[in-house]
């Protein structure tokens, strides 16, 4: 799975994933579309869908049955069936992380036919009757269907079927069939891997382009050539497959070179089957490179593409993001408008393979959004296929919106958890935490028993950690008397320090807290590879109600988590807390038997539907939540006494107050700082970095655009320290994108000659100063030259850092001036990343 674009590699959750560039997303190319009505009360459920499926075929823009009519497709992917992605069972690690791996490991362990045998158990334990039924509940009426070349060609003996080649493919076309659902067959691993991910079956593998292992590239796309002849004869008349997926983000290669192999490979199986619909998979740098497909003789085919709001750098995880991408942008000719037009001048449909749309936005609004996407697809008759429709993980639970429509149940062991690969900037309470959220649990068993809250937090892979947590209590049910001993901290009554791996700072008394917090703070800090935090016992009864509350904030944490356990063995330095309901098994180690059980428990795992989602995906009528009120007019700014903002009211009974949001960056709308329901606000406190303001109006669940910002004059900033390069004063030409530099924030992305940064600074004395840039590049570049006022102080020229986010330090000496002065960053030539700058003493 994942989405598109060039810049980054692998997230940081093991997701396999790269970004999505913003320009090629919310393009503000001209559009002779109008804006689709954001309030508009269609339902997604399928049209033109008969109790009988029948062949689809393309008509312009649409796909279609039989007789003509249109068919909106929505539907989900059978992620991990039929080609493994370890996190979405709560197996991913460095040792195994992909499908080639483990069968490796299980032929050295086991021999092949128990590597088989084994593959076997688990297939027909990941899905099952329940899990079709359970489609069918949701409302779907299509899967696409992930698989791995070696599902169906004999990986000993090339250009050679499988004697049980069809068993799996066969029988998901016969279930779905028999729930009026259509499917998609997508080749998500071809022979060689056609990207470097996971999720091609072999990571870090390339032969499909590269060639590799003493073969050609050409051997490896005949073998695909190969394959999809011999799919194409065998359901060439089955009116349940609704397509063929020719090939899963094929992204090891040009845009160009992919479209002249995708051509080839279509007029191949169009030689074979010349009925059902052959989809051209996008690029990362999106589907120009192909043109228009009648002009290469190509019909019956669509586009696909991988959208991912709010995730893997496309801004952040929440309604904002949605709100831009489905409502077109404030001018409404970007998001789904600009991607509208692309499709209607190439008269040729649209494939959604894989979006995420309510992971981490609670259930509730998740369940909306999603919703809506569903509707706003259907609106330009899109297909739509979410990731995914189930994933477990070892604690289990939907907390505020997982990756799974469905996913395992929670034990009572993890109460809260929130980590910075999920939500990224977390500040909430418990029960709003991205990852796990228990407000209220019942206590198995009887009588009074001991449990142990443990508070644990760490950082991995290169990160920092740097949590606060306040407020906590747990209450027996109906009463205010709080069982935990100082849940408000100031001091450590109570609490007893524990060490999972590496020592952890731990502050009592912080006033670093929670944005609703009050008075003293828990703050738990620390390096890369740091794991542990405090606990006190606690006794419940059995069969008992309790809830749970408090407050954390990852206080720009880096590849970090906080999670709250109970757990019923005193914590012991050195022993990690799980709290695991799945195991997380060493392949290379485990014995045969705790194999085969954890594969058995892959069908017989009790559920976490995610109800709002099954709810909304069958209600009658769309959300309300795109339809926006009228963007707030007239916004302005005096400063005394603080930063007076004023506005003028929208005309719109429905508005209910207003939004305010403060940022140090232009081009970024940042954060909301309040609600009111006047037209006035009044944000007090001395402005120490220039301040830029945006109000939006609310209505219901409904937020509008932001206004036009205001600013507060520039502020000189002390020289010494470090300078984010997001902070700038002024600018020309620049882009903002997510970094996953440690510390995290935003850097500067897409560079040009010409483009420059300025920045305001203080310098307390005249002298030689140390100055350090934080830069990276995928090939070097000739970089920039720092100037004093436009005098030249330093030119820095970028070494190849190995990618867009593999970032280095470089060190350099300037000669300063005491006072007030303007530092700009005048970039000499594209294709760098700057993320800081850093002035110090020599």
């Amino acid at each position: 799975m994942t989405l598109n674009v060039p810049a980054f590699g692998k997230a940081a959750a093991c997701l396999g994933t790269v970004l999505l560039s913003s320009a090629l997303l919310f393009g503000c190319g001209s559009s002779s579309n109008d804006r689709p009505p954001s309030n508009s009360s269609s339902s997604s459920d399928p049209s033109g869908t008969p109790d009988e499926l029948s062949m689809l075929s393309t008509d312009g823009t649409r796909w279609v049955n039989a007789d003509g009519d249109t068919v909106t497709l929505r539907g989900t992917n059978l992620g991990n069936w039929l080609l493994q992605e370890f996190w979405m069972m709560g197996q991913s690690t460095e040792a195994v992380d992909d499908q080639c791996t483990l069968e490796g490991i299980f032929d050295e362990r086991f021999g092949v036919e128990e590597r088989e045998r084994l593959m076997t158990l688990f297939r027909d334990q990941w899905i099952t009757e329940r899990d079709w039924d359970q489609l069918a509940e949701f409302g779907m009426n299509v899967v696409r269907l992930p698989f791995l070349w070696n599902l169906i060609e004999d990986e000993h003996n090339p250009y050679t079927l499988r004697d049980d080649a069809w068993h799996y493919l066969d029988q998901a076309i016969a279930e779905a069939e028999a729930r009026g659902m259509y499917v998609i067959l997508d080749l998500h691993g071809a022979a060689g891997s056609q990207g470097w991910e996971h999720h091609s079956g072999c990571a870090n593998r390339n032969w499909y382009w590269d060639g590799g292992n003493g073969e050609p590239a050409s051997y490896y796309q005949d073998r695909t050539i190969w394959l999809w002849e011999h799919i194409a004869e065998r359901y060439r008349d089955n009116e349940t497959v609704a397509a063929y997926g020719l090939l899963n983000e094929p992204w090891g290669t040009t845009p160009e070179t992919l479209a002249d192999t995708i051509t080839t490979l279509y007029h191949k199986v169009r030689d074979v089957d010349p009925n059902h619909i052959i989809i051209l998979p996008g690029h990362s740098a999106g589907i120009d490179a192909y043109g228009h497909p009648a002009d290469h003789d190509m019909v019956n085919v669509a586009f696909e593409m991988h959208f991912y709001p709010g995730i893997f750098g496309w801004g952040e995880i929440g309604y904002d993001v949605h709100r831009d991408w489905l409502t077109c942008g404030p001018d409404g000719t970007s998001g789904v408008c600009e991607w509208d037009t692309r499709l209607s001048e190439l008269n040729t449909p649209f494939l959604i393979g894989e979006f995420q749309p309510w992971t981490g936005l609670g259930l509730e609004q998740g369940a909306q959004i999603t919703r809506a996407t569903y509707d706003t697809y259907a609106q330009y008759h899109w297909a739509a296929t979410n990731w995914s429709y189930k994933v477990l993980s070892n604690t289990g639970g939907q907390g505020a919106g997982t990756w799974g429509m469905v996913t395992n149940q929670p034990g009572l062991g993890l109460l809260t958890k929130a980590d910075t690969w999920a939500c990224a900037g977390w500040d909430s309470d418990f029960d709003a935490a991205c990852g796990t959220a228990t407000p209220e649990f019942t206590v198995p068993g009887e009588g009074g028993q001991t449990y142990y809250l443990v508070i644990k937090a760490g950082a991995c892979c290169g990160g920092t950690l740097d949590v606060s947590l306040d407020s906590l209590a747990l209450r027996l049910a109906g009463s205010d008397t709080n069982l935990l001993v100082n849940g408000d901290f100031g001091s450590d009554e109570g609490w007893t320090l524990w060490t999972a791996d590496a020592d952890i700072s731990v502050d009592f008394n912080a006033d670093t807290r929670p944005t609703n917090g009050d008075g003293a703070a828990l703050r738990l800090t620390g390096s890369s590879d740091t794991n542990g935090g405090l606990y006190q016992a606690v006794t419940l009864t059995g069969g008992e109600t309790y809830h749970f509350d408090g407050l954390f904030s990852d206080n720009g944490s880096d590849s970090a988590w906080a999670e709250i356990y109970l757990a019923q063995e005193m914590p012991e330095d050195g022993t990690d807390i799980t709290g695991a309901v799945l195991p997380q098994l060493n392949f290379h180690t485990a014995p045969l038997e705790d194999i085969e059980a954890l594969f058995e428990s892959f069908g017989t795992l009790e559920y976490d539907v995610h109800t709002p989602l099954k709810t909304w995906l069958n209600a009658e009528e769309s959300p309300t939540l795109f339809d926006l009120p009228p963007t707030p007019e007239g916004l302005s700014l005096t400063t005394n006494g603080g930063q007076q903002l004023s506005w003028t009211a929208p005309d719109d009974d429905r508005i209910t107050g207003y939004r305010i949001y403060r940022s140090a960056v232009e081009l970024s709308v940042g954060s909301a700082i309040g609600e009111v329901q006047g037209t006035t606000f009044t944000d007090t406190g001395h402005a120490t970095q220039k301040r830029h303001y945006r109000v939006s109006a609310l209505a219901d669940y409904a937020v509008s655009y932001p206004s036009e910002a205001v600013a507060t004059e520039d502020v000189a900033v002390p020289a010494l320290g470090r300078l984010r390069a997001e902070f700038y004063t002024d600018m020309s030409g620049i882009q903002l994108e997510t970094t996953s530099d440690t510390g995290g924030g935003q850097n500067i992305g897409y560079i040009d000659a010409g483009d420059w940064l300025d920045y305001r600074v203080s310098v307390p004395a005249a002298g030689q100063y140390t100055i350090r840039y934080r830069v990276a590049s995928e090939a070097g570049s000739d970089g920039f030259e720092l100037l004093l006022e436009d005098e030249p102080l330093d030119t820095v020229a970028i070494p190849n850092t190995g990618g867009w986010q593999n970032w280095l330090t470089v060190t350099g000496t300037i000669d300063l001036p005491a006072g007030e002065h303007t530092l700009r960053v005048n970039a000499l030539a594209g294709g760098w990343n700057f993320n800081w700058l850093e002035i110090s003493e020599p």
